[in-house]
Parts: C-alpha cells; sequence; structure tokens
C-alpha cells in the first residue's frame, strides 16, 4: 500500500457508537481505495480536549500505525477541496452543504489525503465493493462483524476494568445463562413516536428467554432512572438483577458551532471521557451474556450486535 495516500477520518459530534458507526463504514471506504486510514476526533468532536490531542484515542487503539501528523504537508493534496494543510484539523462549519462531498467523487479522488467528515451507511459502499475484496457477496452485517473485529480494539486501561466486574461478580460466574438488555429512556423519543410502547414489549421477550431457556440473571443497561428503577422492582429479587454503576445520565446533545457564543457551552471535556467510557464498558457487558434485547433504534443495541457472532435465537432487536 502507498505511504501517501490516506483517508483522514474525522468525527461527526455524535454520541460514542454513532462515532464508531462513522469510523468503521469509512475504514471499509480505505480498504476499497487503497488508503492508509487515520481517525482524528478533534474540536469536532463531543470528547475533544484541543486540536492537538485525538479523542478516539482515549478509548481505543490506533487503526493503523500512522497518525493525525503524518497528513498534515505541505505538499500532499486534499480533498474535498476547502482542505489544506494548514486547516486539516479544524473544524468545516459548512460541511453539511455537501460540496464535493458525493460519495462518487470522493471514492475516485486521487488526492494524497481523503477527508472523511459526513456520514455514509455502509449500504452505500456495496456498489465498490470488487470481486477480489474479502467483502464481496457478503450482507452489511456480516461486513460490520469484520470490520468491528480487525479494527476495534478497546483501550487496555478499559478492557481491564470490563474483566474486573466480570471477575469480581459472582452472577457473571453462575452457571445459568444472564440475558442482557438495554432499554433507552427519553433520548430518542422525539425520533420514535411509539418508544414507550415498544418498552412495553421487552417484558414478554424477557419472560420467554426465561421460561425457555431458565435464564437465571438479567443485566439491565438504560438511560433512565425512571426504568431502572422498574426493572429493580421487577427483576430485583433472588440475586436475579445484575447491574454496573455508571451513571444514567442521557447524553446532551452537542450544540452546532454557528449557535455556539463561547466554546466552553459544549458538553465536553473530562466527565465526559469518563461517562463514555462507562457506556463502552456497559456495551462490552452485554456481549457477555447469553441472550440480548435491545432497541433497533439505538447506536448502543446496534453495537452489541456487530460485536459479537450471536445465534440468531439468542438476540432481539425491538422496533
Amino acid at each position: 500500500m502507498s505511504t501517501n495516500r490516506f483517508l483522514l477520518i474525522k468525527a461527526l459530534g455524535n454520541s460514542i457508537w454513532g462515532e464508531v458507526d462513522h469510523v468503521m463504514c469509512q475504514l471499509l471506504a480505505a480498504e476499497l481505495t487503497n488508503r492508509i486510514p487515520v481517525v482524528y476526533w478533534g474540536m469536532e468532536s463531543l470528547y475533544s480536549e484541543s486540536l492537538t490531542s485525538n479523542a478516539y484515542e482515549f478509548f481505543f487503539e490506533p487503526v493503523s500505525q500512522f497518525t493525525f501528523h503524518d497528513v498534515i504537508r505541505k505538499e500532499y493534496t486534499y480533498f474535498p477541496s476547502v482542505w489544506r494543510f494548514e486547516n486539516i484539523l479544524a473544524e468545516d462549519t459548512d460541511r453539511m452543504r455537501m460540496e464535493d462531498r458525493d460519495l462518487k467523487s470522493m471514492m475516485r479522488s486521487d488526492a494524497n489525503v481523503l477527508v472523511s467528515d459526513v456520514y455514509y451507511p455502509l449500504r452505500a459502499f456495496l456498489p465498490f465493493i470488487k470481486s477480489d475484496h474479502w467483502a464481496y457477496g457478503k450482507t452489511p452485517h456480516q461486513i460490520y462483524r469484520t470490520l468491528f473485529d480487525t479494527y476495534l480494539k478497546l483501550k487496555p486501561e478499559i478492557l481491564k476494568e470490563i474483566r474486573k466486574f466480570i471477575n469480581t461478580n459472582p452472577n457473571f460466574r453462575d452457571e445459568k445463562p444472564i440475558i442482557g438488555v438495554h432499554v433507552k429512556g427519553n433520548a430518542i423519543v422525539n425520533e420514535v413516536a411509539q418508544l414507550y410502547d415498544l418498552n412495553e414489549f421487552y417484558k414478554p421477550n424477557i419472560w420467554q428467554f426465561i421460561v425457555r431457556y431458565s435464564a437465571r440473571h438479567l443485566l439491565v443497561i438504560t438511560d433512565s432512572n425512571k426504568l431502572f428503577s422498574q426493572y429493580r422492582k421487577l427483576y430485583g429479587k433472588n440475586d436475579m438483577l445484575i447491574y454496573t454503576d455508571s451513571k444514567k445520565v442521557p447524553l446532551k446533545e452537542r450544540i452546532a458551532t454557528c449557535l455556539l457564543d463561547y466554546p466552553n457551552k459544549r458538553h465536553k471535556g473530562v466527565e465526559m471521557v469518563k461517562d463514555t467510557i462507562e457506556i463502552i464498558k456497559d456495551t462490552y457487558l452485554i456481549t457477555q451474556c447469553d441472550f440480548f434485547i435491545g432497541n433497533g433504534y439505538s447506536n448502543l443495541s446496534n453495537t452489541v450486535m456487530r460485536l459479537k457472532d450471536w445465534p440468531e435465537t439468542n438476540i432481539k432487536l425491538l422496533y
């Protein structure tokens, strides 16, 4: 692979698993265009601290041996045309105008550095997959599974905390099956009009797994204290309920740059990173369960599905 062809994958300003979805799709694009991928979550990211830090590496290992410093060279060409070596780490506040950002132009670009700061779903890349590529003929889910296994590596300190929780929690060492449940509160109620009706479908599905597979424990992840209290009341007896100490705090949406009066108005910084690490830990803990029931509209639930080869009988996403 040429060492002067890069795909710089920037942050979108989304929550953690929405950002990771974007990264996975662009890693496929990097393979299809024979480019070296570099993930840089700078000031567009909810988690950034400065232009000189890469928030992606607060949580995950780099996806290649190159860093964002390697793409900043005066002699390099850049695409889209808004980018130059002087501004490559900045945010393009007009990116949603999609100038030079149609997918065909991006995939065909001969620039040294292709910059991705808009989202294209994985399905959009399927027509670009040639017959000699490993993804040829595979479903989007199968492609996601390979991408997640290949590229997404947790920082060792986060992985250590996950293992510590499992090893010190006796219910995780029980031989009886565990049901992992991710239930949303108010976070996407405006997007899913029937959210509260949807949440009512969890109970019969949980009961079905309990009866059919003699499930003994229930690991519940939710952003709602009210929902958590309900689950604790329903399943809190006989050591059935498993839960972590992570904060049940809905994510504050990023404020668009054009609406900012001053930089610190965004919900960023150390506390945001700390809370997000807890979300990552919760997500990976669910993958250690035998069964999973989640919200099909949620990035977290879809990430759980993509992190593990679940038997079809063991996973249920509700819509």
